[in-house]
């Protein structure tokens, strides 16, 4: 009798521990599922002739960020199918309920407000804010197959004539699930190890709460530390001190060719296998760089980042065995930032910026080795010369864990097959406090070398490829503004990247190679340079 009732009592606690883990992932989660059914009202039931009614519904946050005061575009609809963009007017809300209808991309919210027709003049702002977002890509593109008119009609096409004045949102705290299924699975794991070793609660209660906080911290210590030195700097710009010792041999030596192949070796080696899920879209960027010197004889290495809105994300790094390095990526590869699914400021988001290290986009090292990847639209590279194969995205972290010259970084390039797998091509600008600097290329399945001061987002390399891709007039700026001897300081290095900006210029970075330091300006903002040093993150 007393065995059956153990027996029980095992399968009793058994389902309250399964029970604990349930409301741990609905606090993690729950907001995000909840998003993926929640479709809004109606929109395509809207009288024309008499739009005005209260609103009281559940919408997916899922915005474009207009430059406009107070106000910003929420689809409505499915996701994977038909939907549309309205007007949302959040003047009246608290500047704290504002950001957090910011905050909460991907999650579900109840909106309250009055729905009404978008006046001529509000609708006209919309636009415009939208065509100045969207312009900069018909004008890169070159000759396009139909007129800017009809471009901007397809940019306005699912924007709908009208405009919620939003009263006040809800969102359910999803988060308190977490600590109620943690106490609830720590207690029945304790009560299931008296019941399984038949000892005394009073010796068991402390060892297992010791043994169960121990697990965890010892699993993952790199990722909580790393999580806790994340720093805000202002909007769209976070700090970030790599403490994860990030793997970069086992990086090396994970042989990917694609995108979905590296991040699930990631996955697997930093979240205990995990399933990898991302958006290839994210993939893409133009930008341009270049190599100067200082009055002083010093080197800068320039770049600028070219993408739709995402935040950014400055890391410190010094894996055991690696050179110190501060290196630059963009959060909205893996779908976190104020425009994507996971908020950079909630656990999640902070928890996917411990594996950012291996993705970033430009950086420098304590030994003056600089790089940064560019995209060329000619079609993707996969290499297949027999050796061991290599995204072509890792190399940033691999050259400056592993490199003290261009020299070295292109010995290392050369022993592996790059692979691009995003749609396109890229090429590396790389450079050096000696003053060298090439720019790296593949082409007919073959790396070709080139050593050139700039480079932006057509192909370099003399020959039957060249200038293929993206041409436009920023290379010539730079050399114009740069001049024959490239001598500039660092502020008239930021003037050049001013100079070659975008309407879509994420970032602009230079770093000196000498002192080892970084300025960096988030979304054209030139009048606010942050400047970072190994010392200020160590």
């Amino acid at each position: 009798m007393g065995k059956k009732r153990n027996k029980k009592a095992l399968i009793i606690t058994a389902i309250v521990m399964f029970l604990g883990i349930l409301l741990i992932l609905t606090g993690l989660f729950g907001g995000r599922i909840a998003g993926l059914f929640t479709k809004g009202f109606d929109y395509k039931s809207i009288d024309p002739e008499n739009p005005d009614m209260n609103i009281n519904t559940n919408v997916r946050v899922y915005y474009y960020n207009i430059d406009l005061p107070d106000k910003t575009l929420q689809f409505l609809g499915d996701l994977d199918g038909e939907g549309a963009m309205i007007i949302l007017d959040l003047s009246a809300l608290s500047d704290v309920d504002r950001q957090y209808y910011f905050s909460c991309a991907g999650q579900s919210i109840t909106l309250q407000g009055r729905l009404r027709a978008a006046d001529d003049e509000e609708f006209n702002e919309v636009a415009e804010s939208l065509f100045r977002f969207y312009d900069p890509f018909y004008y890169e593109r070159g000759q396009q197959e139909y007129t800017l008119e009809e471009y901007h009609q397809m940019v306005l096409e699912p924007v709908i004539p009208y405009c919620i004045d939003v009263s006040s949102i809800g969102v359910f705290n999803w988060g308190a699930f977490i600590p109620v299924g943690a106490v609830i699975f720590l207690v029945s794991l304790i009560v299931e190890i008296c019941f399984i070793f038949k000892l005394k609660k009073k010796i068991v209660l402390p060892v297992a709460f010791v043994i169960m906080i121990l697990i965890p911290a010892v699993m993952f210590f790199g990722h909580i530390r790393t999580m806790l030195s994340v720093k805000k700097v202002t909007d769209g710009l976070y700090t970030m001190k790599n403490y994860e010792c990030t793997d970069t041999d086992g990086m090396l030596g994970a042989d990917a060719t694609s995108v979905s192949g590296f991040l699930q070796w990631v996955f697997d080696r930093h979240f205990y296998g995990a399933s990898a899920r991302f958006d290839e879209s994210n993939f893409g960027f133009g930008c341009s760089a270049f190599a100067a010197v200082t009055p002083e004889g010093g080197h800068l290495f320039g770049r600028n980042f070219d993408y739709l809105e995402t935040d950014t994300l400055l890391i410190y790094s010094h894996p055991e065995g690696a050179y110190e390095s501060i290196g630059v990526t963009d959060l909205g590869v893996l779908g976190v930032g104020q425009t994507y699914p996971i908020s950079p400021d909630s656990p999640t988001g902070r928890l996917y910026m411990t594996i950012t290290p291996y993705l970033v986009y430009d950086g420098m090292n304590e030994k003056g080795v600089a790089a940064g990847i560019l995209e060329i639209d000619i079609g993707e590279t996969h290499q297949d010369n027999g050796k061991p194969d290599l995204p072509v995205y890792c190399a940033i972290r691999g050259i400056l864990d592993k490199c003290a010259s261009v020299d070295e970084a292109l010995d290392l390039l050369a022993s592996y097959d790059i692979h691009s797998d995003i749609g396109s091509s890229c090429h590396l600008f790389i450079t050096d406090r000696s003053g060298r600097y090439v720019v790296v290329e593949w082409l007919g399945g073959e790396m070709v070398t080139t050593e050139y001061p700039y480079c932006t987002n057509s192909v370099i390399a003399p020959g039957g490829y060249y200038d293929m891709g993206e041409p436009d007039g920023r290379l010539g700026t730079m050399e114009k503004c740069l001049g024959s001897d490239r001598v500039v300081s660092g502020q008239e290095a930021m003037a050049v990247l001013d100079e070659v900006s975008v309407q879509i210029t994420e970032w602009s970075c230079v770093y000196n190679l000498e002192d080892f330091t970084v300025d960096i300006v988030i979304d054209g903002e030139y009048g606010n340079v942050y400047t970072f040093g190994a010392e200020d993150m160590r």
